[in-house]
């Protein structure tokens, strides 16, 4: 079969079974997702593990188009959802391949496959990465009816490099789950403003209510403002 997967992150890697039996067109950037590629290569499905951009309606209408997302739909529409989850103290979450539609996460769900979100971000993507190749394989082999999302939807709001920062009050636990839930190579890491420094934390571990972690300590304004 023809599949088009389409990543802007580097956590997914389609995997060797994927590659072996299937011929793939494996997009990285915005630029390479045109209704042009996609007409050229002719796939049977389209698959977006991570995609950070709008897809063209001329994509989505023309071609099945099966979209990734981890959070308890609807609840949990919108951006950085695992972050978000964390925040509100969720310790898992189901993955839910669903059809791609014009609102965003908002297409029936075809299946759901749930995933713990203990750890870093990095042991998250990485049974991230298995989940979503498991569910690419059995959408191949067989793709049901979806069925429609019921419930009253949630929107979060995507986070940003503010949103980084550590808040002056709360529980040790917290602190924990501000560092883990960005601790991965493609996102900038929590921190804390003292005076002129910015001290930034990464593999924290959580032990007996104390916490250990890497600490990198730079001048304010260094790298990016904060």
């Amino acid at each position: 079969m023809k599949v088009v997967i389409a990543c802007s992150k580097s956590w997914f890697v389609p995997s060797n079974y994927l590659k072996k039996n299937h011929q793939i067109l494996f997009i990285k950037e915005k630029k390479e997702l045109t209704t042009e590629n996609i007409k050229k290569f002719n796939p049977n499905l389209v698959f977006f593990p991570h995609w950070s951009w709008k897809v063209s309606n001329e994509i989505h209408q023309e071609y099945k188009c099966i979209l990734f997302h981890t959070a308890p739909l609807p609840f949990g529409r919108g951006g950085s959802p695992i972050q978000n989850l964390i925040l509100n103290g969720f310790k898992e979450s189901p993955v839910c391949a669903l059809k791609m539609v014009e609102e965003l996460d908002s297409g029936p769900i075809y299946r759901k496959r749930y995933i713990s979100l203990e750890g870093s971000l990095s042991s998250i993507f990485k049974r991230l990465n298995i989940i979503v190749n498991d569910l690419i394989e059995e959408l191949i082999v067989f793709l049901p009816e979806p069925i429609n999302q019921k419930g009253n939807h949630y929107y979060f709001k995507r986070l940003n490099i503010d949103d980084n920062k550590i808040p002056d009050k709360g529980s040790i636990e917290e602190f924990y789950d501000r560092v883990r839930m960005i601790d991965d190579v493609n996102y900038p890491n929590s921190f804390i403003r003292y005076g002129d420094y910015i001290i930034e934390f990464n593999k924290a571990e959580l032990v007996d209510g104390k916490i250990s972690c890497k600490a990198h300590i730079r001048l304010y304004g260094d790298k990016y403002n904060v």
